[in-house]
């Protein structure tokens, strides 16, 4: 009478198993580097954006510049509208500042610190009457496009301001 013998059953070489644990721990590495390598990528991004734009307000607020954009708008360039556009243009650049690093502190790429530290000094900022009236007057349009973003500016107006 043969005998059988249940090969499915038969033990793997320790080697085998070695082998299979490596892969495995292999695949979670690669797939952690990839998850923080499109992190980095998705910040580097928005970094970018954002500097492409400040960029854009700053070379705005020249006063040639400013007056060029409210003569072709069909207006007269006063000092005071001068002013006045230059001044919306550095509370644009101010506040496309406070979205990148809010963006980057999500994307967990700033400490808890570090964020503490920048929302102090943008909470500062949001004292400051031009700078909120420039939020309340845009803070609609904003949250329908970036609700979490309006929700942390509206946490720094509504803080209140901390004992000296």
């Amino acid at each position: 009478m043969e005998e059988c013998v249940d090969v499915a059953f038969q033990p793997r070489p320790i080697t085998a198993t070695i082998s299979g644990l490596t892969a495995t721990a292999s695949l979670i590495y690669v797939a952690i580097q990839t998850r923080l390598s499109v992190r980095h990528t998705r910040a580097l991004i928005h970094q970018g954006t954002a500097a492409r734009t400040t960029s854009i307000l700053l070379r705005s607020m020249d006063p040639e510049v400013v007056a060029a954009w409210i003569e072709g708008n069909g207006c007269t360039p006063t000092p005071e509208l001068i002013r006045r556009r230059q001044f919306h243009y550095h509370c644009g650049t101010a506040m496309i500042e406070m979205e990148d690093y809010f963006s980057q502190y999500q994307e967990r790429l700033l400490s808890h610190e570090q964020f503490a530290h920048g929302s102090a000094t943008f909470r500062g900022r949001l004292r400051e009457p031009g700078l909120r009236a420039y939020w309340l007057e845009y803070r609609d349009t904003m949250a329908k496009a970036a609700p979490r973003y309006c929700a942390y500016i509206d946490g720094l107006c509504a803080a209140e301001p901390e004992s000296r």
